[in-house]
């Protein structure tokens, strides 16, 4: 039985962070909050002196100077920042009684923040072996800190949709399983996994011609929540599941960990409708 579900708040995206708030209490949810909010100087502090189950995630909380959170990034000031980011998240976890902070794997460029979810400009070459070094180096350095604090840092699988992978050249790390393997047959640390965001996996496998079984089955092992949204194979715009979400099939073997519904724009009659699908096949 799913037992650990928490909705994401790009749900409530366009509410007031008290309003978010407020309708989660209501309702006995959990938040993840997440990226996408705007920033406000308080917004931290209304993460720590909210009275709701919750958990801190990737981007959040939003800097006043916008960056690409880039755990693989050759700019060592970005990297820099990448890292402190994630151990603030960490910190923030523990505040909150929360399991663990997930950050995205990293990339081997750096975008401008606008360009996310978009065509992303390379404009210059890169060499991968460098960047998934970097990675590895960030990645270690974090965990000092989940040691310390006792959680579990959780990597997102990334999305290369059609628009992005040029000449079969992919600038994003960890999109399949082959790059998922490689991250976690390196670090085997018991407080390192990975969080699935399934609607990544299903647009990085129509990309890359991969069968989506297959590669859940290979990076089952690793984990440890799960994002749960859906699209049409092509954009990660963050649609609704329905009963023909193809992760359904799955659910009942993930019930222990957590789950976080991370669908756009809900009312709050839709996010139980939502709920409902998962928790009736996760239950089966």
């Amino acid at each position: 039985m799913l037992n650990d579900i928490y909705i994401s708040s790009v749900a409530f995206r366009r509410m007031k962070v008290e309003d978010m708030i407020s309708k989660v209490r209501e309702n006995g949810w959990a938040l993840e909050f997440s990226s996408g909010m705007a920033y406000r100087d308080d917004l931290e502090l209304l993460y720590i002196n909210s009275d709701i189950k919750r958990i801190p995630h990737n981007y959040f909380p939003i800097p006043k100077v916008p960056f690409v959170l880039n755990l693989a990034s050759t700019d060592e000031i970005i990297r820099t920042k990448s890292i402190e980011h994630c151990k603030k998240g960490l910190h923030l976890a523990r505040l909150s009684n929360s399991p663990f902070f997930a950050a995205h794997a990293g990339f081997c460029i750096d975008p401008d923040p606008l360009d996310l979810g978009k065509k992303i400009s390379v404009t210059k070459k890169f060499d991968k072996e460098i960047n998934k070094r970097l990675f590895l180096i960030s990645i270690n350095e974090i965990l000092k800190t989940a040691d310390k604090l006792r959680l579990d840092f959780l990597i997102e699988n990334n999305v290369i949709t059609e628009f992005n992978y040029i000449n079969e050249s992919n600038p994003l790390l960890c999109c399949e399983s082959a790059e998922i393997e490689w991250l976690y047959s390196i670090i085997k640390h018991q407080r390192f996994g990975l969080l699935l965001d399934t609607a990544h996996l299903k647009i990085s496998c129509l990309t890359l011609n991969k069968n989506i079984d297959q590669e859940l089955s290979l990076i089952k092992p690793n984990i440890k929540a799960i994002h749960h949204s859906d699209n049409d194979g092509k954009t990660d715009d963050n649609l609704s599941i329905s009963n023909n979400y193809w992760f359904l099939e799955y659910l009942k073997d993930f019930v222990q960990i957590p789950h976080v519904l991370e669908v756009k724009d809900l009312k709050i009659s839709e996010i139980k409708e939502q709920l409902k699908i998962l928790e009736i096949y996760g239950n089966r």
